[in-house]
């Protein structure tokens, strides 16, 4: 998939996410926003992008073939390079 094509897929995910949680909120049930992937990318950048794009809306995002282990190891080697 492009670059344009991902992004333009993670603007439509995310306004059906706010979307849904909004219309849970109206109905008075807490919910937070996220979104689940099977898979992990095979190329790190482009992971990374997803997970910076959704952020910048506002939304979790997590990889189901991604252990905890393996998430807090990645957080601190991005936090190392900050």
């Amino acid at each position: 998939m492009s670059l344009s094509n991902l992004r333009r897929n993670v603007k439509r995910q995310a306004r059906q996410i706010w979307n849904y949680i909004e219309s849970q909120l109206e109905e008075g049930i807490d919910v937070s926003p996220g979104v689940i992937f099977p898979k992990q990318p095979k190329d790190i950048d482009r992971m990374k992008l997803v997970e910076h794009l959704f952020k910048k809306r506002g939304i979790s995002v997590v990889w189901e073939d991604e252990t905890i282990d393996e998430r807090a190891a990645r957080s601190q080697m991005d936090n190392a390079r900050a």
